[in-house]
């Protein structure tokens, strides 16, 4: 059974509405998400107190290196790296946070907004591909000794899919079929092929492959007007099947996986105090949309440290 809205229901709406009238109906939709929409970083740099959590410890000031896409490179906590234009590395990226909390710590940031796993072998946005890259640094002097990944999401379309929730309802063109069927039967044997990749140029680092956080509110906390309840589970259950397909895909690689589903709890998108930013159409919250802020950012950063700790 295909969980959606009646076509016919949010079609006549929108008939009705004319151009114009659909314009106006999209700006009262976005308002209605998150009250935060600028970019500008989001206390990233206030130091926080973090009682009763061990403290993470090396023989020697660990090489952190983070590979993927904008969950990874920062997308919306700007200002980004020069020298990559198009790879939204932020300044408040959770891999550079974390490697706050770890002192003497030297963070590598290869991650680049909008990557596929295709990015990992072949250049993107003119930059090496991101195993290139990992590669020349494991026979330099920066070898790294924990590298982390969070890819897939862009190779499933979840962004697109997100916007057309917005513009008039999720999986319009019903491609929801479509995209389980690729998330389930061809996106494995992708992931599994990229974390081999990514360990076999890794040398004797720690590789850790980050899931992607729960981002979709309660029926009960959720405030967007445009989100109704069949699109939310809609959303939630492709977010899940991403994360499921990723862990099955490292365990299968050799790599660890962590899983951040609950790092946003009380934070998600479409809540009154969201840490995601809301999904625009246009302007400057285009590209951050759907996107930690720094506070989200922070929150993942938290949740690697946390695992580091453990020690597992």
């Amino acid at each position: 059974m295909q969980l959606r809205m009646s076509a016919s229901t949010r079609a006549r709406r929108l008939a009705s509405l004319g151009v114009a009238g659909l314009f106006v109906t999209l700006t009262v939709l976005l308002s209605g998400c998150q009250p935060r929409t600028d970019l500008s970083p989001v206390g990233a740099d206030q130091p926080r107190e973090r009682t009763g959590v061990k403290p993470v410890s090396f023989s020697k000031p660990p090489t952190i290196v983070a590979l993927g896409d904008s969950y990874s490179s920062g997308e919306g906590t700007p200002p980004y790296d020069p020298d990559a234009p198009g790879c939204a590395r932020g300044a408040s990226a959770w891999p550079r946070l974390l490697g706050q909390q770890i002192t003497g710590s030297t963070v590598i940031l290869l991650a680049c907004s909008g990557a596929k796993t295709t990015a990992l072998t072949t250049s993107f946005h003119n930059q090496s591909s991101q195993v290139e890259a990992l590669r020349a640094l494991v026979v330099g002097k920066l070898k790294p000794d924990i590298v982390t990944i969070t890819i897939g999401g862009n190779d499933a379309g979840f962004g697109p899919t997100m916007t057309s929730c917005v513009i008039w309802r999720c999986f319009w063109t019903g491609r929801d079929d479509r995209t389980r069927e690729y998330v389930t039967e061809q996106l494995p044997s992708l992931l599994q092929t990229a974390y081999s990749q990514v360990k076999a140029a890794a040398g004797d680092a720690r590789v850790i492959v980050v899931g992607y956080p729960d981002l979709f509110p309660s029926s009960t906390a959720n405030t967007c007007k445009w989100l109704d309840n069949n699109e939310r589970v809609q959303l939630t259950g492709l977010n899940n099947d991403i994360n499921r397909v990723a862990r099955r895909a490292a365990s299968k690689a050799g790599v660890d996986f962590l899983s951040i589903d609950r790092v946003l709890d009380k934070h998600k998108l479409c809540t009154k105090d969201a840490w995601i930013y809301p999904v625009a159409l246009t302007g400057a919250g285009l590209q951050a949309s759907g996107h930690p802020n720094a506070l989200g950012q922070r929150a993942i950063a938290d949740a690697v440290y946390d695992y580091l700790a453990k020690g597992d």
